[in-house]
């Protein structure tokens, strides 16, 4: 008895230390999660210092710029161009995300549009052979009438002779019809599934939309480029971008004021543009018509094909006019990556 009892109390003991060596094995995944976890936040937490000491020297710095009025009036005009930067960029990821919202709600109304139009002719087709069995139906009814009133009619002798043949005849026209009622639902059920069939969405932009709003956007950066080419404040602008206020001279404080008014009044004058929306159409229609792409599957044109900035935009089917002082900016918004414009493309 002690000898059966022994190979039990063994098995109990090995199963105790498997789960005790898997509880361990555990302990040691969980044990290593956290300190994985651990090192990450104090990555995390050293940059964050990082970050607020550059903070904190650059807050610093400016304040000792602000003492020196004539440096003070440099920053000033430093800002504006930077927020003449945002207020750029800004215009452009609006003008982007509405081109997109348009496009994306135009091809999903043509797909729903074509799904409709092929249900409609499933539909119609299982229609077309609803109403031939429906047909079938009712010519099988009335003839099945017409025999139940001619056995009806009949006296005991024709009963006696001809019944049998009209009852079978009867019966045969029974089946018939069961399954042809049996079509009959098989076909409703099947129209009834293909009206609760859900419309196709769209799978991203096509590579047709995707030219299209980024040639805009493009042609959209372009105008904006012009409009502060007054005075260079595009120059200015997208060097104040790229370097610390302490970098950057205007001139006195006559220079930084006329220099502030400027910028103010180019600003403003872009919030009153009325034929903004025309000229940028131009472009656009100028773009698509010149731009070059890499393969056939690239949406975003060759740096090369939008290199130059025309100054005036041109009417719709001609170029644009060249004058005196109205030569094409050499500047290249894309490959210069103005108002940020990379991340608005698609």
């Amino acid at each position: 008895m002690l000898a059966s009892r022994r190979p039990k109390r063994d098995e109990e003991s090995g199963e105790q230390l498997l789960k005790l060596y898997s509880n361990r094995a555990g302990v040691k995944r969980e044990l290593n999660d956290l300190r994985k976890e651990r090192h990450e936040l104090l990555d995390k937490l050293k940059d964050q210092e990082g970050a607020i000491l550059r903070a904190q020297e650059q807050l610093e710095g400016l304040e000792r710029l602000l003492t020196n009025p004539l440096a003070a009036a440099n920053a000033m005009v430093y800002f504006q161009l930077r927020h003449l930067w945002r207020v750029g960029a800004q215009k452009l990821e609006q003008f982007g995300g509405e081109l997109k919202a348009q496009r994306k709600q135009r091809e999903r109304a043509q797909l729903h549009e074509a799904a409709l139009a092929k249900r409609g002719r499933r539909l119609g087709a299982i229609t077309e052979r609803l109403d031939s069995v429906l047909l079938k139906q009712q010519a099988l009814l009335e003839e099945f009438r017409a025999a139940e009133a001619s056995l009806a009619s009949m006296n005991g002798f024709k009963r006696f002779f001809k019944g049998p043949r009209v009852r079978r005849r009867m019966n045969g026209m029974k089946a018939g019809n069961g399954a042809l009622q049996e079509k009959i639902a098989e076909l409703k059920e099947l129209q009834e599934k293909i009206q609760g069939e859900a419309l196709p969405e769209p799978d991203g932009l096509s590579l047709e939309s995707r030219r299209l709003i980024n040639c805009a956007i493009i042609a959209l950066a372009q105008h904006l480029v012009v409009h502060f080419s007054e005075n260079d404040l595009i120059g200015l602008t997208k060097t104040a971008t790229e370097r610390p206020v302490g970098d950057m001279k205007f001139g006195d404080r006559r220079d930084c004021d006329r220099m502030v008014e400027c910028i103010r009044e180019r600003i403003e004058d872009l919030r009153q543009q009325s034929s903004l929306a025309d000229d940028v159409r131009r472009r656009t229609d100028l773009l698509g018509n010149h731009v070059q792409y890499r393969n056939e599957t690239d949406s975003l044109p060759t740096t090369e094909s939008v290199a130059i900035t025309e100054r005036s935009s041109p009417q719709a089917g001609n170029e644009p006019e060249r004058r005196s002082g109205n030569e094409p900016l050499r500047i290249n918004v894309l490959l210069d990556e103005y108002w940020d414009i990379v991340a608005v493309l698609c």
